[in-house]
């Protein structure tokens, strides 16, 4: 039993990197918000900081179950929980249980919280590509001639197009986010799974047609909507008159913030953006880190994000099992991606998109769904039993069940 313990693999510095961003963004969710709530008649205390404090020992306990849970057991549920979320999708417009703020339908309704389903399709996309790609069987390298159209259809295209269903499904949930809209969320699933396409083995055929149609795609969707475009042209003229106190307020104030921060900062409490921006704990929390820790302040955030993410392509590099490769390199690829994106919108490189900062940023299904993560990376490192050794086991343990019960019979003989 002893040599079975030890056998089951966790990783402590995975878990301490997570619960130090964690409390990290506790200290800016308040820092970033009681401006606003003072502001509002609530007291010193922001909402946000509430929230996050109530959801933060239920995240934690979700990704300690998820840590339980063996990686083929995962592998068996990825395609059921990926059929989940999509179906809480497309419950947000549901007139029921779906909620709407600001125009945007997002969220499911529950009893005491609101549930923001997108939140966990990145976490439920990057389970089932890797339960897909794990068991995908290479294509053949050779493949003999096609008399016609027809036949190659018969052979080689229905196969094709059954390999390539997983990718529809996928860009059907990432539609499904768009038209919440929340176009960066849908980004950021759709760059995570290219990840995992690229690491699953997918060749460079498809994935070169996957790049051009989702270069396409994404245009499309960028030009159907007005103000998509008006955001992106007015980002090279945000400091102009017209436009920095309307389309390109955030992104300003959010750089002169950045700016005005040096590389020491202002001091905790002395910042301005918390008084001026509208997503001070949300999108925009970095515009309050920079300001009051500096230079210093922001490389410390991206140190402990990079240091994440490095540290599951480390682990991943050493997991035998392509499931538990795929899930680790997935989950290294969604906080890297989220959290660049995230210090790119605050500096003003891109426009905002609507990215929070992983741990960092105010969002209790954010929060929830991050620390699943974490618990099913855990869970990726149970190395899968050796057939001898689970033999071995189950011969002990059947000789142990006969004595026991020997030893009952010559017991209630004596009786």
């Amino acid at each position: 039993m002893k040599s079975r313990t030890r056998s089951v693999v966790r990783d402590p510095i995975l878990i301490w990197l997570a619960i130090a961003a964690t409390l990290v963004g506790l200290l800016f969710i308040f820092d970033a918000g009681y401006a606003r709530s003072l502001r509002d008649g609530r007291g010193i205390i922001p909402r946000e900081f509430i929230v996050q404090m109530v959801v933060m020992p239920l995240a934690m306990g979700c990704g300690w179950f998820a840590a339980k849970v063996k990686p083929r057991q995962w592998q068996r549920w990825s395609k059921w929980l990926w059929i989940g979320s999509v179906i809480s999708l497309l419950l947000v417009k549901a007139p029921i249980v779906g909620v709407a703020m600001n125009g945007a339908h997002r969220w499911i309704k529950f009893p005491f919280f609101n549930l923001q389903p997108a939140e966990f399709v990145k976490l439920t996309c990057i389970l089932y590509l890797g339960g897909v790609l794990a068991n995908r069987k290479a294509w053949p390298t050779k493949i003999a001639p096609r008399k016609n159209f027809g036949h190659w259809m018969d052979t080689i295209g229905q196969e094709k197009f059954k390999r390539a269903l997983p990718l529809i499904y996928v860009t059907f949930a990432i539609l499904l986010i768009e038209i919440e809209p929340d176009l960066g969320t849908a980004a950021v699933v759709g760059a995570t799974a290219a990840v995992m396409l690229f690491v699953g083995g997918v060749s460079w055929k498809s994935l070169a047609a996957c790049a051009v149609i989702g270069g396409l795609g994404v245009s499309i969707l960028v030009v159907k909507q007005p103000y998509r475009v008006q955001r992106f042209t007015d980002h090279s003229a945000r400091w102009s008159s017209e436009n920095s106190d309307d389309s390109t307020y955030q992104t300003v104030q959010s750089e002169a913030a950045m700016s005005q921060g040096g590389i020491t900062g202002v001091g905790l409490g002395n910042g301005r953006a918390k008084h001026v921006e509208p997503a001070t704990t949300t999108d925009f929390v970095m515009a309050t880190i920079a300001e009051e820790t500096g230079l210093i302040g922001s490389l410390l955030i991206l140190a402990i994000m990079s240091a994440l993410s490095l540290r599951l392509l480390f682990l991943a590099r050493d997991v035998k099992d392509k499931f538990g490769k795929l899930v680790l390199t997935g989950v290294a690829a969604w906080f890297g991606v989220q959290a660049c994106v995230n210090m790119m919108m605050a500096n003003a490189f891109i426009p905002p998109i609507g990215i929070p900062m992983p741990f960092i940023s105010s969002g209790g299904s954010s929060l929830i769904a991050l620390w699943l993560a974490v618990g099913i990376c855990q869970s990726m490192l149970i190395p899968a039993p050796v057939k001898g050794e689970t033999l071995a086991v189950s011969d002990h343990r059947r000789r142990y069940r006969r004595a026991h019960l020997s030893g009952s019979r010559s017991r209630a003989s004596v009786r």
